[in-house]
C-alpha cells in the first residue's frame, strides 16, 4: 500500500498502514504502562491474600438465569425487577463487552435515548423526545447526568467520565422528585467501580482501525483496616479518520475551482478527527466506625481530541442571489453557494484549513459523599461536590473549507458546587422515607470569535466576524421528600414532592472580534462603523455612537402602547443584562402491585420542571438574547416486570403518555438587520405517546440473549413559528414570516429505535474457554428540527439504520485473561445523528465508519 505524507502543523500525517511519529510515540507510552501495570501488579499482590475476588465484569454467563442487577433508582440500593420506575441497568461486563465508554456510544444500547453533537462540541441527549437542542455551555439538559449521585449540570461535564464502571442506569421519564430541576426526560446514572477489600488490578490495551490504542487499566485494595482505594485511569490516542474531499492527493478537479473551491498546489490529502484523551479516577474509601463511611472520589480529564467536521448537504441561502445592502448585493456564483456537497461517505469532509478544528479542554470534580447511621433506623447523607471545567476549542460549522461559518475560537470556563443532605429510615420499615435538600451554585463564562468573510452576510453587509460572549450565574434551592408505604406484601404507595427555587443571571454581549480588519466599504474597525451606521440611518442621531471594545447590541423593545419596556436602555447599544426567577413543586405518586415473587406491576403519574435558559449566540437586539422559560411534563406511566421460568427469562414492559408544555427548543427569528437567526422559543404544547419493552433470556447454558425495542409517537399540539422572511415595504427591515407547527414531528424522536444482542460463552478445555457475541441495533428516520415543509424534512432528515457490532474471543478459566478481536458498524453503515442549518447551508454529523481491532485483557 502506498504511504503519503503530509507536514501540517509541525506534525506528520500519514496515509496507510504505517504510523505517524507522534502516533508512534504515544503508543510507546500506552505499551509501557501496561507494562508496568503487568509487572508490578503481581509483587504487590504477594502482600495479599492469593483469594483475591475475580472482577465481576469477567463473569462468564454460565448460570442459568438472568443476572439480578441491583440500582439506586430511588437513592436506595434495589433489585432492578423490585423497582417500579423503567430503567435501563447495564452492568459494567455488558459495556466492557460491547466496547462502550461513553454516554454517546449508550444511546446504542438504551432503546428511547438519543445522542446528538452541536456545532460547539457540546452534547445532547434526548430520551423518548425529551431533549433539549442547544449548544450553549451554560445549557441545563432535559436529561440529567450523575457519577454515583454526584451531578454534573452541564452535559460537557461528562464528556470522558463513563470508564471504569460498575453499571449504569438510565431512569426514564421525569425523575424531578429526587433527582432534581432539569430531569423532565430523565436521567442518566453512572455508577463507578469501587475500591475493594482484597488488592485487584487489571488493564485492557486494545488496537484497532486508524491506529487507535486505547489503555483501561486499575489497581484497588486496602491501604489499612479502615481505608481502601482504587485508581483507575483511560487513555486514548488515535490517528485521523475524516477525509477532504477537495484537498487530495490529487489536482482539485476543473470543476471544483470553477465554483470557488481553493486550490491545493502541494496535492497533499488533508485529514482530521485524530483521538487524544485521558481521564482518571481516585477513590478513597473510609470507615472509621461501624456507622461512619466516607467516600472521596477525585476524576479529571484532558481532552485533546479533533472536533468532528460536518458534511455540507445543501444551500440554503441567508441572504438570497441578488439582495442588497449596505455593502454591495449577493452574486449568484457565491462561492458558498455553489460549493459541492459532500459524498455519501462517513470519511469525506471539508473544514477550513487556517482555520483547522482543535480542543484542548480540562476538567475535574471532586465529591465526598459521608453516611452517618444515627440509629439502628436513621441514616444521614451529605453529598457535596464541586467541579471546574476549561473549555477551548475551534469548530468547522458549514462543512466547507471557506469561512462561511466558523467558529474560529471558542472558550468557556464552568465551575459549580453542589450539596444534597438527605435523612431516610432503614428499607426493613413498612413505611420508608427520604427528606432532604439541595443547592448548586454555578458560573459559566463563554466567549466565541466567528467569522463569516465567505458568507453572504459580508456581500451585504460587509461584516467579516464578530465576537459574542455570555457570562451567566445560577443559584437553585430545592426541599424534597419520597414516601413508601407496604398495604400489603403485594401492595405499594408511594410518591414523592420536590419544591425547587430556581435563580438565573445573565449578561450577553457582541463586539467587533479581533485581529479581523477587513477591506470594505465600513473600513478596518468595519464592525464598530457598521453598526454606528445602521443605527444613525434607523433611529436617529440619539443613539449612542459604539467604540471598539464596547458591545453593539441595541434594546429595541416597545410595549403593545409603542412605549418602551425600559426606558433606561431602550435604544442604547450595550450589554444584554437580565434575570429569570422562577419556582416549581415537581411531585409523584404511583402504586406497586407484587401479587407474587418475580412479578410487579405499576403504574405512576408525575410532574417534572426544567429550569428556563439563557442563549449564548450572536445576536444584535435584545429579543434574541430573551429567555425561555421553564419546561412542564405531566406523565401517566404503567409497566410490568416479570421474572419466568426460574429467572431464565426476565421481561419488562411499559406504556406512556406525555403532556409536555413551553418545550424548549433553538429556532429560527428574524433579525431586522440579518435576517433569519437563532434563538430560544417555547412551544407551548406537545404530546408524546409510547411503549417499550425489555427481555433477557439464558436458554441454554452459557448463552445469554437481549433485546430492547421502544415506541413513540411524539408531536408539537400546539405552536407558531417562523417559516420565512418578507421585507417592511415602509421600513426596508426584515420582518417575519410565521405558520402553524401544529402535528409537526418532534426533534430526535424516531418512531422506532431497537436493540438485541447475543452472548455464548463455552469451554475449550480445562484451562481455557471461547466467547462470541453479535448485537444490532438501530431507530427509523427522525429529524434534527422542527419544520412544516416537507422539502425541507427531506433535507433534514436523520436517516434510518441498523449497525451491527460482533466479537469473538479465547479466555483463560480462572478469569484472569482474555483476548478478543471486535468490529464495531462492521457493515460499514453510512449514517448521521443530527442536521443542522449553518446560516447559507445545511450540514450533518456523521458518525465514525467500520471500526476493528483486538483487545488483551488480564487480571491480577
Amino acid at each position: 500500500m502506498a504511504i503519503e505524507t503530509t507536514k501540517m502543523e509541525g506534525t506528520v500525517k500519514m496515509e496507510g498502514t504505517v504510523m505517524s511519529r507522534k502516533m508512534h510515540s504515544q503508543y510507546m507510552l500506552l505499551s509501557t504502562v501496561a507494562i508496568i501495570m503487568s509487572v508490578t501488579a503481581p509483587a504487590v499482590a504477594q502482600a495479599q491474600a492469593n483469594d483475591a475476588v475475580p472482577e465481576a465484569a469477567d463473569a462468564d454467563g454460565s448460570s442459568s438465569t438472568v443476572d439480578e442487577i441491583i440500582v439506586t433508582a430511588n437513592k436506595r440500593e434495589q433489585k432492578l425487577s423490585d423497582v417500579g420506575v423503567t430503567v435501563t441497568a447495564l452492568s459494567g461486563a455488558a459495556l466492557k463487552a460491547q466496547g462502550i465508554s461513553d454516554i454517546a456510544s449508550l444511546a446504542q444500547l438504551t432503546p428511547g435515548l438519543t445522542y446528538a453533537p452541536t456545532p460547539s462540541s457540546t452534547p445532547v441527549y434526548t430520551i423518548r423526545g425529551v431533549g433539549f437542542f442547544e449548544p450553549s455551555l451554560a445549557a441545563y439538559p432535559d436529561v440529567s447526568l450523575y457519577l454515583d449521585q454526584v451531578p454534573m449540570p452541564f452535559p460537557v461535564l461528562a464528556t470522558h467520565v463513563a470508564f471504569d464502571l460498575e453499571r449504569v442506569e438510565v431512569l426514564k421519564g421525569p425523575q424531578g422528585t429526587l433527582f432534581g430541576n432539569n430531569a423532565t426526560g430523565g436521567a442518566v446514572n453512572l455508577i463507578h467501580a469501587k475500591p475493594t477489600p482484597t488488592f485487584e488490578a487489571g488493564a485492557d490495551l486494545s488496537y484497532g482501525r486508524f491506529n487507535t490504542a486505547e489503555l483501561n487499566g486499575f489497581v484497588s485494595g486496602p491501604i489499612s483496616d479502615t481505608l481502601t482505594a482504587r485508581f483507575a485511569i483511560r487513555a486514548v490516542r488515535g490517528d485521523d479518520w475524516q477525509k477532504s474531499y477537495t484537498r487530495t492527493n490529487q489536482p482539485v478537479p476543473p470543476e471544483y475551482l470553477a465554483v470557488g473551491v481553493p486550490d491545493n498546489p502541494g496535492r497533499r490529502q488533508d485529514t482530521l478527527g485524530a483521538k487524544n484523551n485521558t481521564a482518571a479516577r481516585l477513590t478513597l474509601d473510609w470507615k472509621p466506625s461501624d456507622r461512619l463511611s466516607t467516600s472521596f472520589v477525585l476524576t479529571g480529564w484532558l481532552d485533546r481530541d479533533d472536533p468532528t467536521a460536518p458534511q455540507k448537504i445543501a444551500t440554503q441561502p441567508g441572504n438570497l442571489p441578488g439582495s442588497t445592502g449596505p455593502a454591495g448585493t449577493v452574486p449568484a456564483d457565491l462561492p458558498i453557494f455553489l460549493y459541492p456537497v459532500a459524498p455519501n461517505n462517513a470519511r469525506a469532509a471539508d473544514w477550513t484549513p487556517s482555520i483547522r478544528p482543535y480542543s484542548d479542554s480540562k476538567y475535574w470534580q471532586t465529591s465526598l459523599r459521608a453516611d452517618y447511621e444515627l440509629n439502628d433506623d436513621l441514616t444521614l447523607t451529605s453529598i457535596s461536590s464541586y467541579a471546574n471545567l476549561r473549555f477551548l476549542n475551534a469548530n468547522e460549522y458549514d462543512g466547507t473549507a471557506l469561512i462561511a461559518t466558523d467558529l474560529a475560537r471558542d472558550y468557556g470556563r464552568i465551575n459549580t458546587l453542589s450539596q444534597e443532605i438527605r435523612l431516610a429510615n432503614a428499607p426493613r420499615n413498612p413505611l420508608r422515607w427520604v427528606l432532604g435538600g439541595n443547592l448548586e451554585r454555578s458560573r459559566v463564562y463563554e466567549v466565541i470569535d466567528y467569522r463569516y468573510v465567505d458568507a453572504s452576510t459580508f456581500f451585504v453587509l460587509g461584516l467579516p466576524a464578530n465576537r459574542y460572549d455570555s457570562d451567566q450565574k445560577m443559584r437553585n434551592y430545592a426541599l424534597f421528600g419520597n414516601v413508601e408505604y407496604d398495604l400489603a406484601d403485594w401492595l405499594k404507595l408511594k410518591g414523592g414532592v420536590r419544591h425547587t427555587r430556581a435563580n438565573r443571571s445573565t449578561v450577553n454581549a457582541g463586539y467587533q472580534a479581533p485581529g479581523t480588519s477587513e477591506p470594505g466599504p465600513f473600513g478596518p474597525d468595519a464592525t464598530t462603523n457598521f453598526f454606528n451606521a445602521i443605527y444613525q440611518a434607523v433611529f436617529g442621531p440619539r443613539v449612542p455612537l459604539v467604540t471598539v471594545g464596547e458591545s453593539y447590541v441595541i434594546d429595541t423593545r416597545v410595549n403593545p402602547d409603542g412605549t418602551p419596556v425600559d426606558p433606561a436602555t431602550y435604544l442604547i447599544p450595550g450589554p444584554f443584562r437580565d434575570k429569570l426567577k422562577e419556582r416549581n413543586t415537581s411531585w409523584s405518586v404511583g402504586v406497586d402491585i407484587k401479587p407474587k415473587q418475580g412479578l410487579l406491576a405499576y403504574l405512576n403519574v408525575s410532574k417534572g420542571y426544567k429550569a428556563g435558559s439563557y442563549p449564548t449566540l450572536s445576536g444584535v437586539i435584545y429579543d434574541a438574547y430573551s429567555p425561555v422559560v421553564q419546561e412542564k411534563l405531566l406523565s401517566v406511566e404503567g409497566g410490568i416486570k416479570a421474572d419466568l421460568f426460574d429467572r431464565a427469562v426476565s421481561f419488562s414492559g411499559a406504556a406512556f403518555y406525555y403532556d409536555y408544555q413551553d418545550k424548549q427548543t433553538r429556532a429560527k427569528f428574524v433579525d431586522p438587520i440579518f435576517g433569519p437567526l437563532d434563538k430560544l422559543v417555547n412551544v407551548p404544547k406537545s404530546k408524546i405517546k409510547g411503549a417499550e419493552a425489555e427481555i433477557s433470556l439464558r436458554p441454554v447454558e452459557g448463552l445469554t440473549m437481549t433485546a430492547g425495542v421502544t415506541y413513540l409517537d411524539a408531536k408539537v399540539d400546539k405552536y407558531v413559528g417562523v417559516i420565512d422572511e418578507a421585507t417592511d415595504p415602509v421600513s426596508g427591515l426584515r420582518i417575519p414570516v410565521t405558520a402553524s407547527f401544529s402535528g409537526v414531528d418532534l426533534p430526535f424522536a424516531p418512531d422506532w429505535q431497537y436493540s438485541a444482542r447475543a452472548d455464548y460463552n463455552f469451554p475449550l478445555s480445562q484451562s481455557l474457554g471461547g466467547f462470541v457475541g453479535i448485537g444490532v441495533n438501530g431507530q427509523s428516520k427522525s429529524i434534527g428540527i422542527l419544520t412544516v415543509s416537507e422539502a425541507e424534512r427531506s433535507v433534514y432528515e436523520i436517516n434510518a439504520r441498523a449497525i451491527v457490532n460482533a466479537n469473538i474471543g479465547i479466555k483463560s478459566s480462572s478469569g484472569d485473561w482474555k483476548v478478543q478481536i471486535w468490529g464495531k458498524n462492521i457493515f460499514n453503515k453510512y449514517y448521521w445523528t443530527s442536521t443542522i442549518r449553518a446560516y447559507d447551508v445545511v450540514i450533518r454529523y456523521p458518525a465514525r465508519p467500520a471500526e476493528y481491532g483486538v483487545t488483551l485483557s488480564h487480571r491480577f
